[in-house]
Parts: C-alpha cells; sequence; structure tokens
C-alpha cells in the first residue's frame, strides 16, 4: 500500500451511470472558425495518458503551447473539468489564472479568478487515516489525498477492486451523507456530495466568455457523463474519449493521443 498526497453497487453513488446506450459512434466535426463555442477538457484519460501513479503523468510542450493558442481563439473560453485538485492543474498546465473545476466541480475557479470551494470536512484527517488503515495489507493499492477527496486507486492491483470497493463502501457508511462514491478507471473515489462535473459545467457557462456559447465537453470516463448531459442539454456537442459503452456521447476520439492531435489541428487551422 502507498499514499500520494495532493499538490451498481449496493452504497450510495453518483448518477453518473449512462442511461442511453451508443455504440458507433462518428468522429467530432472541427467546430466552425466563429467564436460560438466553448470547449471542457477533462485531463486524466483525455487530455493525458494514464501512468501508473497520479503524480507520474507528463505533459509535453506541444499541448502546453495549443492549449493556449486554442483559448486565445475562444477569447478564454476553454476550461479544465478534472478528478485532480485545482492546485495539480495549475502545476501540469500552468493554468493558474484560467477557468477550471477541480475535484469533479468541488473546487470550482471562474474566468474572473474566483475560486469557490465546496465540501470542507474539518473530519477529513480522520477519514484519510482510516482509509490508509483499512488498505494497509493490500499490496499496490495507492491511497490518493486529494486534500477535499480520496482516491482508491488499484492501477497495480486489478484483483484488489472488489476489497477497495468494500473499503468504499465502509467510508462511505461512517461518513455519512458528507460524501459520494464515484467509480473511474481502475479507481473508487470518494468525493464530495452535491457536485459533479455537469453542475461545474453548467456554472462556467453562466460566466463570461463562455455565456451565450455552445459547450463542447471531450471526457472518457463516467464521471464525464454528467457533464455530456449537460453539454447535449444546451445544444452542444459530447466527446467520448476511448472505447468504454454505453456512454451519452455523441461523437468518439480514439485515445488522448486523438485528442492531442485534434486539439494541434484546431490551433495550426486558427493560425493558417
Amino acid at each position: 500500500m502507498a499514499v500520494f498526497p495532493s499538490s451498481r453497487h449496493d452504497f450510495t453513488e453518483v448518477s453518473t451511470v449512462p442511461r442511453e446506450p451508443s455504440h458507433r459512434l462518428p468522429a467530432p466535426p472541427r467546430p466552425g472558425d466563429d467564436d460560438g463555442w466553448a470547449l471542457f477538457l477533462d485531463v486524466d484519460g483525455t487530455l493525458l495518458d494514464f501512468a501508473r501513479r497520479p503524480d507520474a503523468v507528463e505533459v509535453d510542450a506541444r499541448l502546453h503551447d495549443d492549449l493556449a493558442r486554442v483559448r486565445t481563439r475562444l477569447g478564454g473560453a476553454l476550461a479544465l473539468l478534472s478528478g485532480r485538485p485545482l492546485s495539480q492543474l495549475d502545476q501540469l498546465f500552468d493554468w493558474r489564472t484560467h477557468a477550471a473545476a477541480g475535484l469533479h466541480g468541488a473546487e470550482l475557479r471562474t474566468p474572473d479568478g474566483r475560486e469557490t470551494i465546496t465540501g470542507e470536512d474539518p473530519g477529513f484527517g480522520q477519514l484519510r487515516e482510516r482509509a490508509l488503515a483499512l488498505v494497509a495489507d493490500m499490496p499496490g493499492a495507492l491511497v490518493e489525498d486529494k486534500r477535499r477527496a480520496l482516491a482508491l486507486h488499484y492501477r497495480d492491483a486489478p484483483a484488489a477492486r472488489p476489497v477497495v470497493e468494500r473499503v468504499a463502501r465502509t467510508l462511505l457508511r461512517e461518513t455519512g451523507e458528507r460524501y459520494v462514491v464515484q467509480h473511474g478507471d481502475q479507481v473508487v473515489e470518494l468525493k464530495p456530495a452535491g457536485v459533479d462535473k455537469g453542475r461545474a459545467l453548467e456554472a462556467l457557462m453562466q460566466a463570461a466568455p463562455f455565456r451565450g456559447r455552445r459547450p463542447w465537453m471531450l471526457g472518457d470516463d463516467l464521471t464525464d457523463e454528467d457533464a455530456f448531459h449537460r453539454a447535449n442539454a444546451m445544444g452542444g456537442t459530447s466527446v467520448i474519449v476511448g472505447k468504454r459503452r454505453p456512454t451519452v456521447a455523441g461523437c468518439t476520439l480514439d485515445s488522448p493521443a486523438a485528442v492531442r492531435a485534434w486539439l494541434h489541428a484546431l490551433a495550426c487551422h486558427h493560425e493558417s
């Protein structure tokens, strides 16, 4: 067992299970040259390839440059929506002055730089210590401390999934209604109740320069389905990355590499 500090089942779970199956999906069209759209991007599994540890991901210089160019093209209407804390997004992407949602929406930064925090819990330290104790004898398990959320990773121990889920069930019973469980790619997370990426997207869409545009949402995991729902409901475009199905997304890209190529094409087209 290792701990990484931050820089259905028979228990209460967030409502991210897709309700509309889809199998064959088209690639997303290139957005128009007008300024009538806004872009929302998940990070892990969408912009970035998964790594064995959350702190082992890499962001190359071209991705930094492409994000900056597309953000300029959109007049700032580009936001990252991630399960990572804002502090990690800022460090990875030099994103300190830009719109973003961290911890699935528990941390929200609007384009004017104001940050809203949901789910402050004075008992979080005890929750973390309890999680560490419960997985102490579980080789390959990783407890990620996100300061307001806990992620129980089993990427290095796929067979530990049932045990990790029992740990999450136990922690959820002990925390009452303060948290909900969020399933992800080889991770089970306890996040503050009442937040999701769909609500984060909707909140950002109410602020300039997002207001009045059509949202585009790219994501790969169950946590992104809420944002797909909101983007679809607002007349936008939803793009699932990878092969996970069913989904309510209307388009697909095969991999994070395909997402990066799509972004690069947008950035280069803008400059041509």
